[in-house]
């Protein structure tokens, strides 16, 4: 019996990647440890790459194998291994580098059969070449260490912003087939999930490769109830039409939850970055989604010291965020990335006024989270038993439970009895 250590970073996407993996992987011959530091035969590490903080840790991690075991067998998977696979090939640590491009037909096989090696193998094809590369991520039955399934039902991306670097990492935009979905969300179900996550590098791209819609998908779950809850990745502001809100506030298994990303609040920046909207278009949006469910959560990410982003630039995404329907945000400084235009834009800004930015920033989300918290005090909320003392609410409230007399898994009305930080107290 073999022990495998595997850490995910970043996004659901590689999070469904790695449990495409780990489904594959046979009981009777390896098992995994509950915690990457312990001492095992395989490590692997499915990477990142959207920031210089993401290939640092990524590398922390490849380190760490190492010094665990150092006669193991250490796998680099991921964005970071595709867009950087000579980067790493310097690492004396690595036995292995697959490419997002051989995931499916690499991955599995090297975990099987591979050996040390002097120096890395590298599995690796320009991924955003392969016009015709058509979905192809196996089904998984269940999903390791989550009570939430994640459901990758898109991958790669055929836009170009500026600062964007996953595109080259993932490829061109391609879809699941409605039904190959509807099946694999059945099998999850039968399973035991009652909350299936739909996710893609950008979801709101869905279905333009096959001939359907994102709101043709969610129509077809949601006349079928397929299962008790669906729940939405992060969407673009570009693509979100009222249709689609009014189709999710009408369901009964669609959650009222809601990720877009606006990553500035300036109309300024967002011309430099390549995005598709105006402020306006976002503020519209959320505005109509606030209307349609009061009690939504509408979370964003924002992005903080673009390049030429001055004084005023960011007083205006500070002011859009404060005067917004929002809940949350989630705050990154932006981070050189190479093969982007960004990288060798004029006016970089120095990281200083990124981190106090991005401060500034946290503590106006930390403020709105509680504030949306609040309202919910003495009310009774659906909320999915995460674990022994934690919970998800449908509207993406974070559940502390204090008394848990629930089975994980259940879907239960929690009453609120107070805020107690990041956490609502049941």
């Amino acid at each position: 019996m073999k022990k495998i250590s595997v850490v995910t970073l970043g996004c659901k996407v590689n999070q469904y990647d790695t449990a495409v993996l780990l489904n594959q992987l046979p009981k009777s011959k390896y098992t995994k440890n509950k915690h990457f530091d312990e001492k095992a035969d395989i490590y692997v590490i499915d990477t990142c790459t959207v920031t210089h903080k993401a290939d640092s840790e990524a590398r922390n991690y490849i380190y760490r194998a190492k010094r665990n075991n150092p006669e193991a067998l250490v796998v680099v998977t991921g964005c970071y291994a595709q867009v950087s696979a000579e980067e790493l090939s310097g690492l004396k640590e690595v036995d292995y580098i697959v490419g997002n491009s051989h995931k499916s037909m690499s991955l599995l096989r090297v975990i099987r059969e591979g050996e040390k090696q002097k120096e890395p193998t590298v599995f690796i094809s320009d991924i955003f070449k392969e016009k015709k590369k058509k979905f192809d991520t196996p089904h998984i039955d269940y999903f390791p260490d989550r009570t939430r399934a994640f459901l990758k039902v898109q991958d790669g991306c055929n836009y170009a912003c500026t600062f964007c670097i996953i595109p080259r990492a993932r490829g061109r935009s391609r879809s699941l087939d409605i039904e190959e979905i509807k099946s694999r969300i059945i099998r999850l179900r039968d399973n035991g999930y009652k909350e299936v996550v739909l996710t893609g590098i950008h979801l709101a791209s869905y279905g333009k490769d096959i001939g359907t819609d994102l709101y043709k998908l969610l129509l077809e779950l949601d006349k079928e109830n397929i299962i008790n809850r669906i729940r939405l990745s992060s969407l673009d502001p570009a693509d979100l039409k009222n249709d689609l809100i009014d189709l999710c506030a009408d369901s009964e298994i669609i959650c009222p939850s809601f990720h877009i990303a606006l990553q500035s609040g300036d109309k300024d920046i967002l011309k430099l970055m390549r995005r598709r909207y105006l402020p306006e278009k976002f503020v519209s949006s959320t505005n109509y989604i606030r209307k349609k469910m009061p009690d939504a959560s509408i979370g964003t990410d924002i992005m903080v010291g673009f390049p030429n982003e001055n004084e005023e630039n960011f007083k205006n995404s500070y002011n859009l965020l404060k005067e917004s329907e929002l809940t949350y945000f989630h705050v990154f400084p932006y981070s050189k990335r190479r093969y982007t235009q960004a990288e060798s834009m004029n006016n970089q800004v120095d990281s200083k006024v990124k981190k106090e930015r991005s401060k500034t920033l946290r503590q106006l989300s930390s403020l709105k989270k509680i504030n949306f918290y609040t309202k919910f005090i003495g009310k009774n909320i659906n909320t999915l038993i995460e674990n022994k003392s934690r919970g998800t609410s449908s509207n993406y409230i974070n559940v502390k439970i204090e008394d848990n007399i629930y089975q994980t898994g259940d879907i239960v009305k929690l009453k609120i009895k107070r805020i107690d930080g990041e956490y609502a107290v049941a």
